[in-house]
């Protein structure tokens, strides 16, 4: 995970966690699997490939998260899978979701550009999307980090849509508290951090 600041870190787990908590996610995940379940013997992954797709998906993701270790290998399999339902099943509102888990992971793979398209595609086809806070927000953090795609006019604008779109909430906030960090090195931000300490 070369280039990750502790900040950097703290951000992307807390856009994961609310990404993965969000109840209507849950509950469509909770849908698919049951209705998996009942459909097992008379669906065909060939002729119903979104249902299939997204089964495979749900264990790849299992996979990553019980894994004690990161495995590039797994990591570059789960991402493909990741797309793949993604296009397959992109009329499904969970498709955003997969887009963004691809995303984090081409991050976490030193693939910036392949994770910048994958947060394009989820503003650009999925508007409505209860992930486009978590989307815009992950983007601007890869827009303001020097390290990563370094264009500090983006990120502001994507951090101040959030501050407009979202007024009073968690995106809101963390919108204007990062928006102090935009281009600043982790060693500037660890000073500046210290500094108020």
């Amino acid at each position: 995970m070369k280039g990750w600041s502790i900040h950097r870190l703290c951000i992307l787990s807390l856009i994961f966690l609310v990404a993965c908590s969000d109840k209507s996610n849950i509950e469509q995940i909770k849908n698919i699997s049951s209705n998996s379940s009942l459909r097992n013997n008379s669906s065909n992954p060939i002729t119903d490939s979104c249902l299939y797709y997204q089964k495979s998906a749900r264990q790849m993701d299992s996979t990553l998260l019980i894994a004690k270790k990161f495995d590039e290998s797994i990591a570059i399999r789960a991402n493909n899978l990741f797309v793949k339902c993604a296009l397959i099943c992109k009329n499904d509102s969970i498709s955003p979701l997969y887009l963004m888990k691809a995303a984090q992971l081409s991050q976490t793979l030193n693939k910036i550009n392949l994770s910048e398209k994958y947060l394009i595609k989820i503003l650009e086809d999925y508007p409505k999307s209860k992930m486009i806070p978590a989307t815009k927000f992950l983007l601007a953090q890869y827009y303001a980090d020097i390290n990563l795609l370094n264009q500090p006019g983006k990120a502001k604008d994507l951090f101040n849509e959030i501050i407009k779109d979202y007024p009073n909430t968690i995106w809101s906030e963390n919108a204007a508290a990062a928006m102090k960090w935009v281009g600043k090195s982790d060693e500037e931000i660890l000073k500046e951090l210290k500094k108020k300490k």
